[in-house]
């Protein structure tokens, strides 16, 4: 029987553990290749996001023109009125 050295017995692990090696690897690269495309859907889902922010602004600031508008017309209603009762004319 041949002696086996220490060297014999890690080149015998490593040899029978290479397939279950690159296994390993190849299963980290496809789970770093799915994680890339999630961020690459959170980045456009953001995007989105952002955009859809920008046009609730824009909503906003016409929603208060219109109720500065409509509050002003209501001031100019009130303001005919008491210058009718005062007996202003214009």
């Amino acid at each position: 029987m041949a002696n086996l050295t220490k060297q014999d017995v890690k080149e015998a692990v490593v040899e029978a553990l290479a397939p279950l090696a690159k296994a390993i690897q190849d299963d980290f690269k496809k789970v770093d290749e799915r994680f890339d495309k999630v961020d690459d859907n959170l980045k456009l889902i953001r995007e989105r996001i952002d955009a859809i922010e920008m046009e609730l602004i824009d909503i906003r600031k016409k929603l208060e023109n219109i109720v500065y508008r409509h509050e002003l017309e209501a001031v100019k209603d009130r303001i005919t009125a008491i210058e009718g009762k005062v007996g202003i004319k214009k």
